[in-house]
């Protein structure tokens, strides 16, 4: 399970920025190549970029490259894929043949990075599934949600956006990939709309989300980590069902809040306390 909270996005071209991108609380950089790059900087990020990339980084390093459709994508991807490369971020992806180019790119490059997967239209979304597994190599699929929301012709926080939303959440799991992170919150500004989006987000199903800025990393953080009282509910349904499983009693109730503890119950209180554990919140043995 992938455990990082929170991917900041950086502009390639601005070293300064990136810099303290790497000093930031985020939980993962993404080095950005695509659209907050002038065209006239491109090739000046590409070179930046594979600088950074070049040795071992102190946080996650993401590369977002240019789309396959650009022309620019296989020079991106064969200068981005040193021993600091995570991971490529593959934007307005076309088709399954988009995926498989960027894998054998990487596979010319002899680099273990994965793929991260950028729905930006209608039949991105349509096509999750199969997207997701055009190659070994994809981690994760995300949502463009700008592009995206052009295509369907549709309100950023309607039904049609929450329905692509879930579409890419049930698409990820059903290929046995982990929960998609959020697209980014446009407004830095603004940190309670972004508190707000960021709890619907984790209701639907996301888990992590993309940042513009290191100020909206702390409230990202925030939403999706486990509270004292989460963590505690999940102990004590884990400890009934352990006791339950060990008297061949099949129907538990907690005792703090009088809840059924059925199978299903029991897994999501086991997914809490192994991401409190993978953020430190814990400390004993799982």
């Amino acid at each position: 399970m992938n455990h990082v909270l929170s991917y900041l996005y950086v502009s390639g071209h601005l070293p300064r920025q990136i810099e303290r991108a790497y000093a930031s609380e985020c939980g993962a950089v993404v080095l950005d190549l695509e659209d907050s790059v002038p065209d006239e900087k491109k090739d000046y990020a590409r070179d930046a970029v594979a600088e950074v990339t070049a040795r071992a980084t102190g946080k996650p390093t993401y590369v977002r490259v240019n789309s396959v459709g650009s022309g620019r994508c296989a020079d991106d991807v064969l200068a981005v894929a040193g021993p600091g490369l995570w991971g490529v971020r593959l934007p307005k992806v076309a088709g399954p043949d988009d995926v498989r180019t960027v894998d054998d790119l990487l596979d010319t490059a002899g680099s273990p990075a994965t793929v991260h997967l950028l729905l930006e239209s209608a039949f991105a979304v349509e096509c999750a599934y199969t997207l997701a597994k055009a190659a070994s190599r994809v981690e994760l699929l995300g949502l463009g949600e700008g592009d995206l929301r052009v295509d369907l012709r549709c309100d950023a926080d309607g039904p049609t956006m929450d329905a692509a939303r879930v579409r890419v959440v049930t698409a990820s799991r059903a290929a046995g990939l982990g929960c998609p992170p959020q697209c980014v919150y446009p407004d830095v500004r603004d940190p309670a709309g972004l508190r707000e989006s960021t709890r619907r987000g984790r209701g639907l199903g996301f888990f992590g989300r993309m940042a513009l800025h290191p100020a909206q990393v702390p409230v990202i953080h925030e939403v999706y980590t486990p509270t004292a009282d989460e963590i505690a509910e999940a102990r004590e349904i884990c400890a009934v069902a352990e006791a339950a499983r060990q008297r061949s009693t099949s129907v538990v109730i907690t005792e703090r809040q009088g809840r059924l503890v059925a199978p299903p119950i029991t897994a999501q209180a086991k997914l809490t306390l192994e991401l409190a554990h993978a953020l430190d919140l814990i400390k004993e043995p799982s």
